[in-house]
């Protein structure tokens, strides 16, 4: 793993244990018997909710400068991706490993999800084509071999086989 999905992993874990106290801490404010008094479990709820923005301000900052979305690289290999109802067409289909990769993607007919994984079937990356729009997305592939490309929004009845490969070497 990463050091920024080490990073994200750990900002997700402090969230979840967040909210774990969160939740003991209104089971234990409810437990007491007796009369609830209206104008207290106000006043909480107010503290509550400045707790509960205050938490997803802090996973939106803590994530969101991870996007890659947007950015560019002077530069990169350019890769022009269509996709088009059961096929991607990847153009150079051979790429340079260590040197920046801008995808730029689009689609003939439908949406489609270009999910690149490895060698081993892990999933690098997915980006949303969609008609008429064209994606972007800026990556480096540090390991030759072949990378295998799979459409992951289904698009209809051979959706299944909408597939392609391409190679990164040295």
């Amino acid at each position: 793993m990463g050091s920024t999905a080490v990073a994200i992993t750990a900002f997700y874990c402090t969230a979840v244990a967040a909210g774990l106290v969160a939740v003991a801490a209104v089971w234990w404010s409810t437990r007491a018997p007796g009369r609830i008094d209206v104008a207290r479990v106000v006043e909480r709820e107010k503290g509550w909710f400045a707790i509960v923005v205050a938490l997803l301000l802090g996973l939106l900052l803590g994530t969101v400068f991870f996007i890659p979305y947007g950015r560019t690289s002077t530069g990169a290999q350019i890769v022009k991706v269509t996709g088009q109802q059961f096929a991607w067409i990847i153009q150079p289909a051979t790429i340079t490993a260590n040197k920046p990769v801008e995808f730029r993607l689009t689609s003939k007919d439908v949406n489609h999800a270009f999910a690149v994984y490895d060698d081993r079937d892990v999933l690098l990356f997915q980006v949303q084509v969609m008609p008429g729009k064209e994606q972007r997305y800026v990556t480096t592939f540090r390991r030759p071999g072949v990378y295998h490309v799979l459409c992951l929004e289904y698009c209809g009845l051979d959706h299944h086989a909408m597939a392609a490969d391409f190679r990164v070497t040295r």
